[in-house]
């Protein structure tokens, strides 16, 4: 299961990014970082759960949901805003100075 989990966020991650190239949009390093983190966090948190269901652990699969897939989740999200906001901004730049004559 986790081989094919692996190669489907290989591929998943290999396909945004060819596409957020293809339409200009340029990732810093320290989205990528928090990107990273935010996946591997989740991924954790994933085997951790699947794992305490498993040992039919009462507490331990809620827990790692909140210490550790909460988090992951925010940081997911903090880097795709960084992306967005800073795209959106730069086109926006872009078409303040290229004014459309009337």
């Amino acid at each position: 299961m986790w081989l094919l989990l692996g190669i489907a966020l290989g591929s998943g991650l290999l396909l945004l990014v060819m596409w957020l190239k293809s339409r200009g949009v340029s990732i810093k390093w320290y989205e990528y970082l928090l990107g990273f983190v935010g996946l591997a966090l989740l991924i954790f948190t994933l085997q951790n759960y699947q794992a305490s269901v498993a040992e039919f652990e009462p507490n331990a699969p809620i827990m790692f949901l909140l210490v550790f897939g909460i988090p992951g989740l925010v940081f997911l999200l903090i880097a795709g805003f960084l992306v967005l906001f800073r795209s959106l901004r730069s086109k926006k730049a872009a078409v303040d100075t290229h004014p459309v004559e009337a």
